[in-house]
């Protein structure tokens, strides 16, 4: 058989056992068995499913991803975001729709440092909207600014969605890191910016919150300290050339353990919670590594990504059309499957494509990110509407999704500025790295 059928047989295999609801590093272990077996013989497949699980599990370069793991988990459970949104709340608290402005920046801030959207729009959720309710924000408007603000975790650095693609796509993770901070400002802005047209024209949506002197909010910025340490040291060293990535994990991983113990958090079973916690998301992160790499050398073999580069480079279509059409793929699988599994899925597959049209790998990490923080919120599976709907029992799972609509209208509007301007995703990592700015 044609090993391109092969792969395009493969493909389809995949997509079924996901929608049946096969664990996703399992299917494409599986399938890519099965897939090289097809394409070359039993003995080389055996030699694939031996050697990649002992190459993926020792790479030195993936110890980064239980060591921020950790670093999340220890800031999770020393409650750091409280003191943030207190920070967020005292200082943008007046302005029309302050509240959720607030919220949003603590969301951004704390996820930053946790690096798990579910787990910023858990913490949030219980930290923010009691508040929000109390001073009479509707439950669209409240549940919608936390279910986006949640997904900001995964595009301010340091992120965990670029440590996977910076791995796939063999990129610095540190220019990753850095290509992430300018969007993730821009993205905070715009939901902001949602926040407060929404309020504008309803102003009984989200009204304005207390007045706070200077002093109060110079007070409260010490509450910020913890978070501002955690950023410049690990972002700082890693930008400029202290340490590695993995490095900075592990100094990110001991500070966040010394604020855990200064704020009397590190009781044993916030210690057992993290440490439980940091395993159980680092075995499933290097299930769906291993997987996506066994899966990524029976597409290999099968020549699939590069026959589709050079048939979507044959149509007579803008690069633009080429690029809009990648992203409603990874949008409409976003919907379906979690952020970080889709990333080693798809990008083995596209990423050919992207480099043949000139544009630059890091830029189409920005954007790949920007878009499975998409599916985070849009029905019918945006997990972080659903872990919203857990913590507001009482709200209406439509009234969620109805809120998040201005938040998918401010991250549409970013996806079109980095198209159009796409150095805004290279230039710190120029500045910091040398990489190639976009075209």
């Amino acid at each position: 058989m044609d090993p391109l059928l092969i792969g395009v047989i493969g493909v389809i295999a995949l997509l079924v056992l996901l929608f049946l609801g096969m664990q996703i590093g399992i299917a494409m272990s599986i399938v890519g068995f099965i897939g090289y077996i097809a394409c070359v013989n039993v003995p080389a497949a055996l030699g694939v499913f031996k050697t990649v699980p002992f190459n993926t599990s020792t790479s030195y370069s993936l110890s980064v991803i239980p060591l921020f793991v950790l670093m999340g988990q220890f800031a999770f459970y020393s409650r750091i975001s409280s003191d943030l949104y207190d920070v967020c709340y005292k200082w943008l608290g007046r302005l029309s729709g302050g509240l959720g402005i607030s919220t949003v920046a603590a969301c951004g801030l704390f996820g930053a440092i946790c690096g798990s959207a579910t787990a910023t729009t858990a913490t949030m959720g219980v930290v923010s909207l009691p508040e929000m309710k109390k001073y009479g924000y509707s439950d669209s408007l409240s549940c919608g600014a936390i279910a986006a603000g949640g997904t900001l975790g995964i595009m301010i650095p340091p992120s965990v969605a670029f440590i996977l693609y910076g791995t796939v796509s063999e990129q610095s993770i540190g220019a990753m890191f850095a290509s992430g901070i300018i969007p993730g400002i821009i993205l905070i802005l715009l939901f902001a910016l949602a926040i407060y047209v929404v309020t504008k024209i309803d102003p009984e949506a989200g009204p304005k919150g207390e007045k706070f002197t200077l002093q109060e909010k110079l007070r409260s910025l010490k509450g910020a300290g913890p978070f501002i340490i955690l950023f410049i040291v690990i972002l700082g060293g890693i930008f400029g050339g202290f340490f590695t990535a993995s490095e900075g994990g592990a100094v990110g991983a001991f500070a966040s353990f010394i604020f855990m113990v200064l704020r009397r958090k590190a009781s044993w079973a916030n210690i057992k919670a993290s440490l439980g916690d940091t395993i159980n998301t680092t075995a499933m992160i290097f299930i769906i590594m291993i997987g996506a790499y066994i899966f990524g050398a029976f597409l290999t073999v099968s020549k699939m990504p590069a026959e589709l580069a050079k048939w979507t480079l044959s149509l007579d279509v803008p690069s633009g059309v080429i690029i809009i059409a990648i992203m409603l793929v990874f949008a409409i699988l976003g919907c379906f499957i979690d952020a970080l599994p889709l990333i080693v899925l798809l990008v083995p597959i596209f990423l050919p494509i992207i480099e043949e049209l000139g544009m630059s790998p890091i830029w189409f990490g920005v954007v790949i990110v920007l878009v499975t923080q998409l599916g985070l919120i849009t029905p019918p599976v945006g997990m972080c509407c659903y872990v919203m709907a857990g913590v507001a029992k009482e709200v209406p799972l439509f009234t969620i999704f109805r809120g998040v609509a201005p938040f998918v209208i401010a991250m549409i509007i970013l996806f079109v500025v980095l198209l159009l301007f796409p150095n805004l995703t290279t230039y710190l990592p120029h500045i910091f790295y040398g990489a190639e700015m976009a075209m």
